[in-house]
């Protein structure tokens, strides 16, 4: 089964470019301390992100394309990069919505309100005007957003941005060795890294 499912991995991501392709310092950075080589089928791949940021807005369309074709052993995750003021304010909220089985409906919505629509949501009044009008449950809400496992999930956020050096977004993790940078085949790039992580696990 463990032969199998990375078979169906390496065959179903694109084959459009392959690691050896690719040029470090260019494409992506590994990413130091390199973690202890994995075992197991699961690869973990992260894109950090803000609401604000044009580049991540412009990016989400197609990553979403992308999120639909991936096998089930890759798993990927949004999460919310904090740079401070909007972006630190957008990531709690972002867990919060999170923790409630929210924010995956809510995703697209938000990127739309600020990108299309012009609206700020630089406050948490901001916020919740246009949580309430998406039909969120506020009551729950707020309970939720000043939760400690809300709190830990931004520490951890946090923590993650230091160890992965992320300092820009979009930014997409590849099993927490690889950190690659937005260029035009930043989807391709991942694939490719899925496949050398896959490959490096069967050494």
């Amino acid at each position: 089964m463990k032969k199998l499912l990375i078979l169906l991995t390496l065959g179903l991501l694109s084959l459009n470019i392959s690691a050896a392709d690719l040029k470090e310092g260019v494409d992506y950075n590994l990413i130091t301390p390199a973690p202890p080589v994995g075992s197991g089928d699961d690869v973990e791949v992260i894109e950090f992100f803000m609401f604000t940021c044009p580049h991540c807005n412009h990016l989400e369309p197609a990553l979403q394309e992308w999120t639909k074709k991936l096998p089930e052993n890759v798993k990927f995750r949004h999460m919310p990069a904090m740079f401070g003021g909007a972006a630190n304010l957008h990531a709690k909220n972002f867990f919060a919505l999170e923790v409630m089985g929210e924010e995956e409906r809510l995703h697209n919505a938000w990127f739309k309100a600020i990108h299309e629509q012009k609206q700020r949501l630089r406050t948490q009044a901001d916020i919740d005007k246009f949580l309430e009008k998406n039909g969120v449950d506020m009551s729950k809400f707020h309970a939720t957003l000043n939760s400690f496992t809300v709190q830990t999930k931004t520490n951890r956020a946090a923590a993650l941005m230091r160890r992965y050096g992320v300092r820009s977004v979009p930014m997409m993790i590849v099993d927490g060795r690889y950190r690659i940078k937005n260029t035009p085949k930043v989807l391709e790039t991942t694939d490719a890294l899925i496949q050398q992580t896959l490959a490096d696990r069967k050494k």
